[in-house]
């Protein structure tokens, strides 16, 4: 039996399961551009503990400032456990249109308690960088989406203790989807334009192995950030940061693959379930 996370059903055969994506095809993408999602509930790359020497912040093409932090938001190419996979460029629109619009939160809380930066003091940009940067032992590069943050402005003194501390946080993005597209390996006629796209970016995902195995995934090349980005204890993820430009520690020793775990009854893989029951609802 082969299950399907996307439909939350088992199949006998792909092929089976390929029929019943295409037959909701529409429908599912509807429901994954439908409503505002957190990138750590959806194992998005997200590292803790993996700190970078100034001149290995440089390295990775980031123009560090002493005294202010990193905080890596979010990576591109990599299929999370959603079936979802974020393509280089899909923040570039929303970056433009929010700048200085978005806030740095702890927990995704919208309270002032919880602000840790506000909007005029938080730069967001995108950088690529090699996976190793993040922790990551994956060959090739990242579009990484940052925060540049100067201590001195960040407000919750507990955020800042964990910063000054180093302790081992990780960073996620509250985001709604924009433009997705199915991609499916099959052969069959009717598979033309899913065939297509999963022929032309196959090759960029990074755990490309799994994907295969799998035989589809949703490609993400538009995305919006929902007012902000979070500083979050246990997120799902595996592979963001946070950047400590004089940090004297090496990246090499903090280098693991850990993918991040499934068993269908998280409580951050609600919003899946949710959406997969509004799917068949609709049928």
């Amino acid at each position: 039996m082969i299950y399907s996370k996307t439909l939350d059903r088992s199949f006998e055969t792909k092929d089976e399961l390929f029929k019943e994506l295409k037959l909701n095809e529409d429908k599912i993408i509807s429901l994954k551009k439908a409503d505002k999602t957190f990138s750590a509930e959806k194992g998005q790359i997200s590292i803790s503990g993996a700190y970078l020497k100034l001149a290995n912040a440089y390295k990775a093409g980031i123009e560090a400032k002493e005294g202010c932090v990193y905080p890596v938001i979010n990576t591109t190419r990599y299929m999370d456990m959603h079936d979802d996979v974020h393509f280089d460029g899909l923040w570039k629109k929303t970056l433009i249109e929010q700048k200085g619009k978005i806030f740095y939160l702890s927990g995704h809380s919208m309270k002032i308690d919880d602000v840790i930066a506000w909007p005029e003091d938080v730069k967001a940009f995108t950088q690529l960088i090699d996976w190793s940067f993040v922790g990551k032992n994956y060959s090739g590069q990242t579009e990484a989406l940052i925060f540049e943050i100067d201590t001195s402005k960040i407000k919750k003194l507990s955020a800042l203790d964990a910063l000054k501390e180093h302790r081992k946080v990780q960073g996620s993005v509250s985001m709604m989807y924009v433009k997705v597209t199915m991609a499916v390996n099959s052969e069959d006629k009717d598979f033309a334009i899913n065939k297509a796209y999963w022929d032309s970016h196959i090759d960029l995902i990074a755990n490309k192995d799994k994907t295969i195995e799998q035989g589809y995934f949703f490609g993400v090349e538009e995305a919006r950030i929902y007012k902000e980005g979070s500083m979050v204890l246990l997120g799902s993820n595996d592979a963001t940061e946070i950047i400590y430009p004089e940090d004297n520690r090496a990246v090499d020793d903090t280098l693991k693959t850990i993918e991040p775990p499934f068993n269908g009854t998280r409580p951050d893989y609600n919003f899946l379930l949710q959406g997969v029951k509004q799917l068949k609802s609709l049928k």
